[in-house]
């Protein structure tokens, strides 16, 4: 299969300028997929069961579209996650023989990570036993991973997780937080201290503060237990990332 994948599998995306490129999987280059725009429309009717939307994304300087909640939400996760250096929505087309069957299929996402691309395909668990359904992802899977790129089928994440990356989104602005109180908070905060506990040291007015201890934390410079419901007491501690 890996050889026909690459072989067979024709690839269709809209570069930068919304020029239609086709190339095959072998040949097509993934920085330009990432930076062109979605290969379809995000329509949005009454009466329709999904929930199609726009989201602006801080990785990508702009918005991007999503076609149901459950795609907005692995979205959140992507713009959350600091070796996302990239976010592309729809794509591309991809259409090729799987055996017998003529195929054509668009992932929902592809990501430009640290350690290479990642396709990424949003279906709800009870989606995936259909076997026509299965049958699409086997071979999208087997495409892109004999390309070179990851390949993910996401379902959802915890939900205590999500509800605080959502929180943290909004620090992550950073032209819009308090530079003064940004400065105080950084000057004060310690691994271990709570949030009250920065709030009260850093003399900044509380809600202040938070937005500025926001920032931190949606930046990836500080951390802390994102299973747990955010609240004053969460404990910070230093993150993977340096100023």
């Amino acid at each position: 299969m890996a050889s026909r994948a690459l072989v067979d599998v024709e690839v269709r995306y809209l570069d930068e300028r919304g020029d239609s490129v086709a190339s095959r999987l072998a040949e097509v280059e993934a920085e330009a997929v990432v930076g062109g725009r979605p290969v379809r429309r995000f329509p949005s009717h009454r009466n329709q069961s999904n929930y199609p939307g726009w989201l602006w994304s801080v990785t990508m300087g702009r918005l991007v579209g999503y076609e149901s909640l459950l795609e907005r939400d692995r979205l959140w996760l992507a713009d959350f996650d600091p070796t996302v250096r990239g976010i592309a929505s729809q794509p591309f087309w991809m259409s090729g023989r799987d055996e017998s069957v003529l195929r054509r299929h668009v992932p929902d996402f592809m990501l430009k990570t640290d350690a290479g691309f990642v396709v990424v395909d949003v279906k709800p668990k009870k989606m995936l036993t259909d076997p026509d359904v299965a049958a699409a992802l086997n071979w999208a899977g087997r495409a892109c991973t004999a390309r070179g790129w990851q390949f993910e089928i996401w379902s959802g994440a915890d939900p205590v997780l999500l509800r605080n990356v959502r929180f943290l989104a909004a620090g992550r602005r950073t032209e819009l937080i308090d530079t003064d109180a940004l400065g105080k908070v950084t000057e004060v905060l310690r691994p271990g201290m709570s949030v009250a506990e920065v709030e009260a040291a850093s003399g900044v007015e509380p809600q202040i503060a938070r937005g500025a201890m926001l920032s931190l934390l949606w930046q990836g410079l500080w951390t802390t237990d994102l299973t747990q419901p955010l609240s004053s007491s969460s404990v910070l501690t230093p993150g993977a990332r340096t100023a």
